[in-house]
């Protein structure tokens, strides 16, 4: 039963962060058109600042949409297209049968001076609805994933043929997004009564809370369920809302990228964005600890070392994606990991305390670029220097007292006869580097293609389901060339691959004869 829920969990976090890859890419392109239509700017730039802002505007303004496509998509074990587009249907279902029985009972709410703000209701693309917001497709996606999986493989006899299939799970489809639409109609404020509370308690906890909120989004990685606790508070009310131009918006980052919109009425950011900070260790930290290992690596193999971390390090400081670094160390010691963990969740709470307020949610890009659209007054992004700079040698020397106190086995520092043993497999075998061996690696340490349930992916790892985990060879798992780490959890099987895991991932399907998950 443990193993099935963290699978599941491990499902729904990796399909969640399918539409928040392209979130990325709207913030940049938000940022730019906003640059582009500074006074200074020629009027033809302008003109297209504006056009590129209306687009990332659309996006911006229907995240539920796009979240539940995306998720019923990524978790449809097959005919992903057809999941696709049912969940785009019943989405527009929901919304329309929410908005009748609404109107039915009288339950509609009357426009204030503020529009529906402070209501509970929205309206969503013609329809207003109860204001589920990221929420709403999150539901409806994976209702319908799971209906799809269920039944869409379901056939009939010939002259019912028509009826089998995909059209059976968008038949059954129906009614269940009707209960639901009245459902929610009665449900939802009550959730949303509590996740008002738990917003306000998280806000109100000051310092304390942006402590515990940092440490958690930073100590959950290696499980890959950190998604599930800094996303709602991103991309949902759980992080705030706040009314920007006109509109509302809801999570930390969806209220910052309004700001951006609208850089030239905003004088100071919304308390929200204590939630979209964690860029910070991925540029500081990151080289910090990369420095500190390569210090600490024997003399002989520095040389070794810095082939291995400093991409790792420009990675992760520069894209945002740490994951390579951080399992390059998190095995050799769980207590580094800690430790790193409270730096953190440290740096991020001092630097809210002293009232820095800059957005950094990814890498150097993203930070600089979405920041250059305010003034240095309203961001502070010069705390963010100062703090980095100081708590980058911190970092760095408490990584190197440990290491070298507690001996503590990172990269280049492994015993000789451990070293012997690496020399000598890459020597007799010579095969690591090839990716038909990489091939044969996988399967074997995963035993055998008979035993592979389903293979997916996320940003950095191979996610694999297995039906038997007494047959996953781990020692197979860690020949793998690519490989930064292996996390085996009961049938769950993930290999840290780094940024080339999407291809590695669809080289190894195809090899299969297999789909993603």
């Amino acid at each position: 039963m443990k193993s099935k829920f963290y699978q599941t969990m491990q499902d729904f976090s990796r399909a969640v962060i399918v539409p928040v890859k392209f979130m990325a890419v709207m913030g940049l392109f938000l940022a730019v058109s906003v640059i582009l239509q500074l006074e200074f700017m020629p009027g033809v730039l302008q003109t297209f600042g504006g056009l590129i802002k209306t687009m990332m505007d659309s996006m911006l303004n229907n995240l539920a949409l796009i979240f539940c496509v995306g998720i019923s998509a990524s978790l449809a074990k097959k005919k992903k297209v057809e999941a696709a587009l049912i969940s785009l249907i019943a989405f527009l279902f929901f919304l329309a049968a929410n908005n009748a029985w609404l109107t039915l009972t009288n339950q509609l709410a009357e426009a204030g001076e503020m529009g529906l703000f402070g209501t509970g209701q929205a309206v969503v693309l013609g329809f207003q609805v109860v204001d589920m917001n990221v929420f709403l497709g999150m539901l409806v996606g994976c209702i319908v994933a799971f209906i799809h999986n269920r039944f869409s493989d379901k056939e009939f006899v010939d002259f019912l043929s028509i009826y089998g299939g995909s059209r059976f799970s968008f038949m059954i489809l129906i009614p269940v997004i009707l209960m639901t639409a009245i459902g929610m109609s009665y449900i939802w404020p009550v959730v949303n009564s509590w996740i008002s509370s738990l917003s306000g308690f998280i806000l109100t906890t000051g310092l304390l809370g942006v402590f515990i909120y940092s440490f958690g989004n930073r100590f959950l990685i290696p499980t890959g369920l950190h998604h599930l606790l800094w996303m709602p508070f991103c991309f949902t009310a759980l992080g705030g809302t706040a009314k920007i131009g006109g509109q509302v918006y809801n999570g930390a980052a969806n209220i910052f990228y309004a700001e951006m919109a609208n850089a030239g009425s905003i004088t100071s950011l919304d308390p929200s964005l204590r939630f979209a900070t964690f860029g910070f260790v991925k540029i500081f930290g990151s080289i910090a600890v990369s420095l500190a290992l390569i210090h600490c690596a024997k003399k002989q193999r520095k040389e070794e070392v810095k082939g291995m971390i400093l991409p790792s390090m420009f990675v992760a400081a520069v894209a945002g994606i740490t994951e390579p670094l951080d399992f390059s160390f998190l095995f050799a010691s769980p207590l580094l990991w800690l430790v790193h963990s409270l730096m953190t969740a440290v740096s991020e709470t001092i630097l809210w305390g002293i009232g820095a307020r800059t957005y950094m949610l990814y890498g150097l890009i993203d930070t600089v670029v979405s920041n250059s659209v305010f003034s240095p007054s309203v961001t502070k992004f010069y705390l963010v220097i100062i703090v980095g700079i100081v708590m980058s040698v911190i970092w760095y020397f408490v990584f190197v007292l440990l290491i070298n106190k507690l001996n503590i086995k990172t990269p280049g520092r492994e015993d000789e006869l451990a070293e012997e043993v690496v020399l000598a497999n890459a020597s007799n075998e010579g095969i690591a580097l090839d990716g038909s061996t990489d091939f044969d690696f996988v399967v074997a340490g995963l035993g055998g293609k008979e035993n592979i349930e389903s293979i997916s992916n996320c940003f950095t790892r191979l996610r694999v389901t297995v039906k038997d985990e007494a047959l996953v060879d781990s020692a197979q798992l860690e020949k793998i060339s690519q490989q930064k780490g292996v996390v085996l959890n009961g049938t769950n099987v993930q290999v840290i691959i780094g940024m080339g895991v999407q291809g590695f991932k669809d080289d190894i399907c195809e090899r299969l004869g297999m789909s993603e998950a």
